[in-house]
């Protein structure tokens, strides 16, 4: 499989597995001390059922190996929204595209087909990106 394909179908999983994630009523289920229920049980399950979707999709594209992207671009999000975007102001469109260029990025990382100097030198700023967005306040 080209890395064109790869990433273009890897972009295609994430953006549909984005709205499918956005078709979650989260303000519904959000009320009064129902919210920390939503922020600590609904909402990681509800991103891991999202890297599900963009993992059958990309499996049935024929993506090989497809979890690692599936797990990857949701990190890659995480990462860029921890420390660089924020995510409550984010419009839609914004937000859709940062997710599929991060699946797109995952894909491109997780390639076989390119060099192991270039996806380390791909994978790298979000390895950095992710421990000071995620990693560094948790330990603080």
């Amino acid at each position: 499989m080209s890395l064109v394909r790869r990433c273009l179908v890897a972009a295609a999983s994430g953006l549909l597995a984005t709205l499918a994630l956005r078709a979650f009523p989260f303000s519904a289920v959000c009320t009064g001390p129902a919210c920390m229920i939503v922020g600590l049980l609904v909402v990681p399950l509800v991103l891991f059922g999202a890297a599900m979707l963009a993992w059958a999709l990309l499996a049935l594209a024929r993506v090989r190996p497809a979890w690692p992207v599936a797990l990857g671009g949701p990190l890659v999000a995480l990462a860029l929204f921890t420390t660089v975007l924020d995510m409550a102001e984010c419009p839609l469109p914004v937000f859709c595209a940062v997710v599929t260029g991060c699946y797109a990025l995952a894909a491109l990382v997780t390639a076989d087909g390119l060099p192991r100097v270039w996806r380390v030198a791909l994978g790298s700023p979000v390895v950095v990106l992710f421990a000071w967005g995620v990693v560094l306040p948790i330990v603080r």
